[in-house]
């Protein structure tokens, strides 16, 4: 048995195919679109520009923290520094004061006040007044016990201060002089020759604050001379 199949022909198939684009495009045309979700889209919009200037500020305030922290570990090692101590002497003993030490040659002059100079020979002390001749205080014709520690005093008074000097023997290298008196205790100089040990002079000048018309002697109770240490070399009460 013989069956017959029966094609489209091509204008027919074409004629087809544009029908259907004619109903597809009709049909599109006749649906209506719904509305865009607008507050939804600018509610999105908003949360990620919130996140971006959080990211960016963020940043920058982590690029500020950087040199902040350079400079406060910067500073803080200067205040370091500063805070460190200067070096010290470790002879000098913290619970006594510094005192004034000169250390001349032999015949060097010293201008102490009141026009009087002094200055040391190795036999003793000298010294010379404006109004008087030259005199001296030997240490070695024996009439001074340098083997025993002491200090000798002599004094010049006027209305408006006082001299206060002599010699001292003990054994150490003096560093400081203290003169107790009426009005409170003072620091004094002590004189010494080079390599010279055992013995010395000493001084101060002390302005009056009295209204008497007579001369000013000083009021010294006291005269202490210490080593670097605070030991006492020699030490002498002078009874008033």
């Amino acid at each position: 048995m013989n069956h017959s199949r029966t094609e489209t022909p091509p204008r027919a198939a074409a004629a087809d195919a544009g029908l259907l684009r004619e109903t597809l495009t009709e049909s599109a045309y006749a649906i209506t679109p719904s509305r865009p979700p607008l507050a939804a889209v600018e509610r999105a919009g908003r949360r990620i520009r919130r996140r971006r200037r959080a990211v960016v500020a963020g940043a920058g305030c982590g690029l500020l923290l950087v040199p902040l922290t350079v400079l406060a570990l910067r500073g803080t090692d200067s205040d370091t520094d500063r805070a460190m101590p200067p070096a010290t002497s470790a002879a000098a003993s913290p619970s006594v004061a510094a005192g004034k030490v000169r250390v001349v040659t032999p015949g060097e002059r010293v201008a102490v006040g009141t026009g009087t100079k002094l200055w040391l020979a190795p036999d003793g002390l000298y010294w010379k007044r404006p109004d008087l001749p030259v005199q001296s205080q030997n240490i070695t014709d024996g009439n001074i016990a340098v083997n025993q520690p002491g200090v000798e005093m002599r004094t010049y008074g006027e209305k408006t201060g006082a001299l206060l000097f002599g010699t001292f023997h003990g054994k150490g290298e003096a560093a400081r002089v203290r003169i107790e008196t009426a009005d409170g205790d003072i620091e004094g100089t002590a004189l010494t020759l080079a390599g010279s040990r055992g013995w010395g002079a000493w001084y101060t000048a002390l302005k009056s604050s009295s209204t008497s018309q007579g001369p000013f002697d000083g009021g010294a109770r006291r005269v202490t001379v210490y080593d670097a240490t605070g030991g006492v070399i020699a030490q002498t009460d002078f009874p008033r």
